[in-house]
């Protein structure tokens, strides 16, 4: 997930500047800490423990060491070493967690001390224990396809997100799925698997990984040959544990007590080390230079999802979706993840790549030379179309991120689409979008308002500032809609907050959004001859109207039919997440625009749900789309046509993204245009005015 955040530039920069030089004089004696790491991805721990009173300085709350921080920093150690809770039992975990408060002081003295000795014997332990003990079942995976495959009639939904290069390129793991098996209804899972938990047997552990070797498979038969699939679900399964066979515990503990006490701090403060720092920062850039395709993972390297309009790759003619890249240069990618192909085929633009490729139709192999450009990334991350309605035409934007400049990519697709016809409403779609810049969040609000105040932002010694509009004029003032759902976050709920609270645009949704109030600042630790970066929450921020978000969301207007609201998914599921708070409002409620679509919403309103239910009480369809049990039965019986359709172990086709996208019915968007249009005849009128006789 992104996350709100005011970056500092990662070369240079005031705020990067300001925040090191306070981290200089806060802290006595961190001058002496300085000295090089023996290698350029080592973290020693004389150093590492010097930062720690300098993070709970910058950080907005937790300030100490104290027993409850402790009991939550050995919890995230341990899910630095488990995440999927695949390996420890809860027994194991249990005799690690036990820690007497006396034990807990002593160990937070040590490890401000850079003392980390208890650390590396439990990663020691780790290693030995419960790594050492899983060889055979890890690699007996391959013979278990028939298990593997019995689990798939348990299996409810196993939907893990592909990787693409404008979304983290980040393969799916077993983490993933253990993630999207524990999403479902415990009553309904026939083996009541408390995913949440960790295993209290290793009967247990063999039946999660099989269940979770086998929501991958499925997943994997959408785009792959049964074969393949089934072995790239293998693969991913055994990553996780093959990655901790060459960790050095001596080197690797200072890193994982770093990043388990950042985590400690609040769910958004993290250490990211060298290479997840190329990747974070790489996720709200609004370009790379690459070759410009989307890419997914298969045994033999990554298959080609979609090809990137103006990219080398389009412009070479030698790549159709279905294609797989096998080699770049003279490095062979089988089983590599799916992040570290990304790494390999981006590069500096105008520099040559040599990419060997298996061909879908022939299966032959051929080498491709490219010379990597710039993909801009604009046109798939800020997507325009037009709906006719009997109110005229409508038009919808949705926004995947906000990255650097994307509300200007926002004014110019609102311009596109209005070209031929003046749009009579607008949907402002951020379903899914994590956030990115908090700037850029004020920028894109700032669009459809005319002048206030957008957000406030506090920080851990109470002072408070407000970020305006940046424009002293509104660049769209018809009937708007925002469209959310509840993984709407950060940035994506300081938009559809504002103008909620503004009465500017009616927020519709099934349910409420993510819930997460915080914003964090980026430092590079490269100033410090460390590597990587550390996340730190500095501010909470506050709407317009002095509310945080944080714990409990923007509530929408129009409540539409959809899934059912998954709390244990939601910002305030976290343990360690900030509280909710409230500060003194901004709102100038004097004011005409406020009073008019004050006014003319405490009207309307009730109109727009009552219309907004008939449609939908009679729209069977849209009904069934969000019917779990009949949504499973629609997806067997178009995967059984697929499978019917194919030769034995045959790979399905690789479906055109913008054929599939026309294809596939969106009913929320469907039922935000139709909002919009009942918003147009009364929209504009003085309301304010009706009211006061």
């Amino acid at each position: 997930m992104v996350f709100v955040q005011k970056m500092a530039s990662r070369r240079s920069g005031p705020l990067a500047v300001a925040l090191f030089l306070s981290l200089f004089i806060l802290g006595s004696g961190w001058q002496q800490a300085l000295s090089a790491a023996d290698n350029k991805h080592d973290l020693p721990p004389d150093q590492v423990a010097a930062l720690l009173p300098q993070l709970f300085k910058l950080h907005l709350c937790q300030k100490d060491m104290n027993v409850p921080f402790m009991k939550r920093v050995l919890k995230e150690y341990l899910n630095q070493l488990d995440p999927a809770k695949q390996f420890l039992l809860k027994e194991e975990a249990d005799a690690i967690l036990k820690q007497s408060d006396e034990e807990l002081n002593k160990l937070a003295e040590r490890s401000l001390a850079g003392d980390f000795t208890f650390y590396n014997g439990v990663l020691k332990s780790f290693l030995e224990k419960q790594i050492g003990r899983d060889a055979a079942l890890y690699d007996g995976l391959d013979n278990r396809a028939e298990d593997i495959k019995a689990q798939l009639l348990k299996d409810k939904s196993a939907k893990v997100a592909s990787a693409t290069p404008e979304k983290p390129p980040v393969t799916a793991t077993a983490g993933d799925a253990g993630k999207e098996v524990a999403a479902k209804d415990e009553e309904e899972d026939p083996d009541q698997i408390k995913w949440t938990e960790r295993p209290a047997t290793n009967a247990e552990r063999e039946l999660r990984l099989l269940r979770s070797t086998a929501a991958l498979f499925r997943v994997n038969k959408t785009y792959l040959s049964e074969t393949d699939a089934l072995k790239q679900a293998v693969n991913v399964m055994r990553e996780e544990r093959k990655k901790w066979l060459t960790v050095k515990a001596d080197t690797e503990t200072p890193k994982l007590f770093l990043k388990a006490f950042m985590s400690a701090m609040d769910p958004h403060t993290v250490y990211f080390d060298a290479e997840e720092d190329e990747e974070f920062v790489g996720r709200l850039e609004p370009n790379f230079a690459g070759i410009g395709v989307q890419i997914r993972p298969c045994p033999l390297g990554a298959l080609i999802e979609d090809i990137i309009k103006g990219g080398p790759s389009e412009k070479s003619g030698k790549f159709v979706p279905g294609d797989q890249i096998v080699r770049v240069d003279d490095f062979v990618l089988a089983g590599l993840p799916i992040n570290k192909i990304v790494r390999r085929i981006k590069g500096e633009k105008g520099t040559e790549v040599k990419l060997t490729v298996l061909k879908r139709e022939t299966k032959q192999t051929e080498l491709v030379t490219l010379k990597r450009d710039t993909i801009n990334l604009a046109e798939m991350r800020v997507k325009g179309k037009t709906y006719d309605t009997p109110k005229g035409t409508v038009g919808l934007i949705s926004v995947q991120s906000f990255y650097r400049g994307v509300h200007g990519d926002v004014k110019d697709r609102i311009k596109e689409i209005s070209k031929d016809k003046p749009l009579a409403g607008l949907v402002l779609d951020l379903r899914d979008n994590h956030g990115g810049y908090l700037e850029e969040a004020v920028g894109l609000a700032g669009l459809f308002i005319s002048s206030g105040p957008v957000v406030g932002e506090r920080d851990g010694r109470n002072i408070i500032s407000w970020k305006n509009d940046p424009d002293a004029e509104m660049f769209y003032s018809g009937p708007l809609v925002v469209l959310t759902n509840q993984f709407s976050a950060s940035a994506s709920e300081i938009v559809a907050g504002t103008l909620k609270d503004y009465n500017r645009g009616m927020i519709v949704s099934a349910t409420q959004t993510f819930g997460k109030g915080t914003v964090q600042r980026v430092i590079p630790l490269s100033t410090l001859n460390l590597p990587g970066e550390i996340k730190i929450t500095t501010h909470q921020y506050f709407l317009a109207d002095g509310a945080s978000v944080q714990q409990r969301g923007v509530e929408p207007d129009v409540v539409i039919p959809g899934p059912k609201l998954a709390k244990d998914m939601l910002e305030g599921a976290n343990e360690n997440a900030v509280p909710f708070n409230k500060i003194p409002g901004k709102i100038d409620k004097d004011g005409a625009d406020y009073k008019q679509w004050t006014a003319w919403k405490e009207k309307n309103v009730p109109m727009l749900q009552e219309k907004s239910n008939k449609r939908t009480e009679v729209n069977q369809e849209f009904k069934d789309a969000f019917d779990v049990k009949k949504r499973r039965a629609k997806f067997a019986e178009l995967e059984a046509k697929k499978a019917a359709n194919l030769k034995p172990d045959e790979a399905p086709p690789v479906e055109d993204t913008k054929k599939k996208d026309e294809k596939e019915k969106d009913f929320h968007a469907e039922e935000a245009v139709a909002v919009v249009a009942d918003m147009v005849d009364s929209w504009g009128k003085p309301v304010a005015a009706e009211a006061k006789k």
